[in-house]
């Protein structure tokens, strides 16, 4: 399982929301960062997932469904 779209765009734009992670997760912002590029599975961790929902996001906001979300990808190309 991997993060949305919606929390590698927060991650990659939000240069709070990227920090304070890093912060939680014991890692470089620039790490955080690339690992958002990649949609790296070390942002599905607990610390990180209890960051995002101290932000604000639901559960179903936070993680994607692997089949929807590569089915939208290639409709989009």
């Amino acid at each position: 399982m991997k993060v949305s779209k919606i929390i590698i765009e927060k991650i990659l734009n939000d240069n709070n929301f990227s920090i304070e992670l890093a912060k939680r997760l014991g890692n470089q912002q620039q790490s955080v960062l690339g690992l958002a590029r990649r949609n790296s599975r070390n942002l599905t961790l607990w610390e990180a997932v209890l960051f995002y929902k101290e932000q604000g996001f639901t559960e179903e906001e936070i993680f994607c469904d692997s089949k929807a979300e590569t089915l939208n990808s290639m409709s989009e190309e």
